[in-house]
This record gives C-alpha cells, structure tokens and sequence, in this order.
C-alpha cells in the first residue's frame, strides 16, 4: 500500500512500472518519497511562516496544507516530465526551468525553517531593533511637543523676570526711603522729613505694584505650567498608544530581514 502511494506521489505510469523489476520500481518509490516528504515539510515550513502572519494556529495549519499540496503538485509534475533524450544538451534544456523551478521551492520550504531553527537569534535581533524604534519613536514624538513646551517656558520665564525685575525695583526704593530717614543719603537729614514721605509714598506704589502684579502672573504661571502638565501628558499617551505597534513589529517580512543581518553561512547552510 505504501509502495503505491509513493509510485502515485513519483508520477509514474503504473502500467508501466508493474512489469519492470524491483530495481527501477524501488527507484520510483525513491522518488515519490521524496516528493511526498518535502510536501510535508513545505507544509511545516509555510504553516509557521503563515502563524507568523495571521498568529492564528488553524488559519496557518488550514493555508500551509494548501501550500504543501501546491509544492506536491510542483514537485511532482517536475519529475515526472522530465523525459530521456537523445543529447545530453537537450535534456539540459528540458530540465533548465525544472532546477530552477526546483531551486525557488526549496528557497521558499527553507526560508520558513530557517526562521525558525534561529527563532531565539532573531527575537534578539527583533528586540534591539524594537528598543531602538521605541527611542526613536519618543524622539520623534517629542520633537512634536518640546517648541510648543519651551515657547511656555519660555513665557513662565518672562512673567518671573518681570516680578524679579519690579522686586529689585521696589527694593531700590525702600533703601533710598530708609537711607533718607536714616541721614545717610539724599537730603542727609535724620528723621522722617518730606522727603523721606515722599520716597516712602513712592516705595508704597511700588510695593502695591509688585503686589498686584505678582498676583496676576502667579495666575498666568499656574495656568502655564498646568497647559505644560498638560501637554507632557499627550505626549506620553502617545507614546503609549504607538507602543503595541513597534510591540507587534515581529511578522514574517521583519523576522526575514533580521534573518538577513545574521552571519550569512549557518543561513545559506
């Protein structure tokens, strides 16, 4: 029974073959073995390369069997149309597109298995190049956010600068007004004159001034640093919300181009 089936899988005309000896028929079984097991593991290879993409185990196992039947009726149909000739240039040419038809079905069982047989090298490969994207993806996000954050900072900076500058202002003032009732400077008399009235009225202006105006741009500032807050906080949700992307950056293109980036001899082994 199993020496039919593989003389079925080698494409040999039975009628034929039932009166030729056990040598050629062997040889037969040979090849229909052959083309049988490397549908097998067409359909191992394309069934994870397919999980790869859909991460569904019976989506993959249902598409890697048509794919294995596929590469069955490819490889089948290359042995057993390959005819003796009288030149060996023309069988080279009859079996020129066949070897390379039989080269890209090998490349494509290979690849799959490759991908797997250096699973854990690639995920290393996979997650240097996801921490590498997740430092680029902040950067870039970043670079979004930082002009308008720093326009802000910049404004806090000028309302500070401005309380800072009206402080100096007013303290300037009240060493005059003390320094003039003191005699030291000004009209250098001691006690509390006219003029010692008028410099202090004066420091009251300001100090009523640097009141107000630290009230108002305290308000502004607090308003500012919470659009600040604000934005810090958008900026992180998408950060969070691009993350399962670079996450999920591990299908079958990213898995073969990691691949490509390993020593290239265990590969083409």
């Amino acid at each position: 029974m199993l020496k039919n089936f593989f003389l079925t899988c080698s494409g040999v005309d039975k009628n034929l073959i039932e009166n030729c000896s056990n040598g050629e028929q062997n040889k037969y079984v040979g090849i229909g073995a052959t083309v049988f097991f490397t549908a097998v593991m067409a359909t191992i290879a394309g069934s994870y390369a397919l999980f790869t993409v859909f991460d569904n185990l019976y989506a993959a196992i249902f598409f890697g069997s048509i794919w294995g039947l596929l590469i069955f009726n490819l490889d089948r149909f290359i042995v057993s149309t390959i005819k003796k000739r009288d030149s060996k240039w023309k069988e080279f040419l009859q079996a020129s597109p066949r070897i390379l038809l039989a080269v890209i079905i090998a490349i494509v069982i290979s690849k799959p298995l490759e991908l797997k047989l250096f699973e854990k090298e690639i995920n290393n490969v996979l997650l240097t190049e996801k921490n590498q994207m997740t430092l680029d993806n902040k950067k870039q996000i970043a670079e979004q956010f930082t002009p308008e954050i720093e326009s802000i900072n910049s404004e806090i900076a000028v309302l500070k600068q401005e309380i800072t500058s009206k402080e100096k202002e007013t303290n300037i003032l009240y060493e005059t007004y003390i320094a003039e009732a003191e005699g030291r400077k000004g009209t250098k008399k001691l006690g509390k004159g006219p003029v010692y009235e008028e410099k202090r009225a004066k420091h009251d202006d300001f100090l009523d001034a640097l009141n107000q105006l630290k009230k108002v741009n305290s308000e502004k500032i607090k308003q500012k640093e919470s659009a600040i807050v604000s934005l810090i906080e958008k900026q992180k949700l998408a950060e969070i919300k691009s993350q399962p992307v670079i996450s999920n950056f591990d299908g079958l293109m990213a898995r073969i181009d990691a691949l490509g980036k390993l020593p290239w001899l265990p590969s083409f082994l």
